[in-house]
């Protein structure tokens, strides 16, 4: 569903929390989005904040539901619940219904990033970027106290 005369892409968003519903605040803004998440009530977070995209309430864990959905025709799917074994799963599934989909599946411990690398999920670890944020940050403050 990319539409290459004004560059508009169609993004499908899995995961209705903080982390997702600033994710489609973001890019409803450009682009064509559709957030799915299993409790209608965390659809909340997209009211009143000029949320122009879409919103499915779906049982996550049921592949056949999701497929429903048109994720084949997706530019980019972001899975982002709370629950890395749900991402994984749902990454693994979504990449078998199409191999080449392009996904990037959220990992809250930095201990099951392997799992991810090692079924070829595209992945970010919020937690691993934060500290390195963290880090990086610390490292400028010790370069201006010499």
């Amino acid at each position: 569903m990319f539409n290459k005369k004004n560059n508009i892409k169609y993004i499908v968003i899995i995961g209705c929390g903080r982390l997702g519903s600033e994710l489609a605040l973001k890019f409803s803004k450009t682009h064509n989005v559709v957030v799915i998440d299993k409790d209608e009530e965390s659809f909340y977070r997209l009211s009143n904040r000029n949320f122009t995209g879409f919103t499915h309430t779906i049982d996550t864990t049921d592949i056949e539901a999701l497929n429903k959905m048109k994720l084949d025709k997706a530019d980019l799917v972001y899975i982002v619940t709370p629950d890395d074994n749900l991402n994984f799963m749902l990454a693994y599934g979504i990449k078998m219904m199409k191999f080449d989909i392009k996904l990037i599946a959220r990992v809250n411990d930095p201990v099951k990033k392997d799992i991810f690398n090692k079924a070829g999920v595209n992945l970010f670890c919020p937690i691993e970027n934060s500290v390195n944020d963290l880090v990086e940050e610390f490292q400028k403050f010790e370069g201006k106290g010499k």
